[in-house]
């Protein structure tokens, strides 16, 4: 990868990161769903992937942010990010989650739990498969939509190829959060 490809790089995954922050701020408020892909934000995306993981959430978040601290290390030694910059990416990842899965890589994060990035895509396709599948049971519930819109939605889940850890920026928010929707509105 050269230089300034790289550079590019690093710069979306910052752009990445405050987007996320936004996002998992909108979400707070009532707002669509961060970059969890399945609504919830990242946060929730994480509990339940460390729940299909059977590994406390802790851990999880541990590996999540490690993975970012060695992602800002390596751009520190590839000499696309300064030191002081690198510092203050690595606090700030710290304290945001949302911004630590950014800057994460799969691979990185599989090793830092001791697994294979196989099985983390796998235990994250299953967090947000359980997460999608809590909003389809909960608008049922709340009457927003019919028992037959649920069953129908519950069918495209089943069909639909769920991203595994990263979603490439891009979740499938079944109407709840960034992408494609499935008609399921907020009300």
């Amino acid at each position: 990868m050269t230089r300034t490809r790289k550079r590019l790089v690093l710069l979306a995954l910052a752009l990445v990161g405050l987007l996320t922050v936004g996002a998992a701020a909108a979400s707070a408020h009532g707002g669509p769903g961060g970059p969890g892909g399945a609504g919830g934000g990242v946060s929730a995306l994480v509990t339940e992937a460390a729940r299909q993981l059977d590994v406390s959430r802790a851990k999880l978040v541990g590996a999540i942010q490690d993975g970012a601290a060695a992602r800002v290390d390596a751009a520190v030694d590839d000499g696309d990010l300064d030191a002081g910059r690198a510092s203050d990416l690595k606090d700030a990842a710290r304290d945001n989650l949302s911004l630590a899965y950014a800057l994460s890589e799969t691979r990185t994060v599989a090793a830092k739990l001791g697994i294979t990035a196989a099985r983390l895509n796998t235990a994250f396709r299953a967090a947000r498969k359980a997460l999608l599948t809590a909003k389809i049971d909960q608008a049922k519930k709340d009457g927003r939509i019919t028992a037959d819109q649920a069953t129908q939605l519950a069918q495209k889940l089943a069909a639909a190829t769920l991203p595994g850890y990263k979603s490439l920026g891009f979740g499938f928010g079944f109407g709840f959060g960034p992408g494609p929707g499935l008609g399921l509105g907020r009300g």
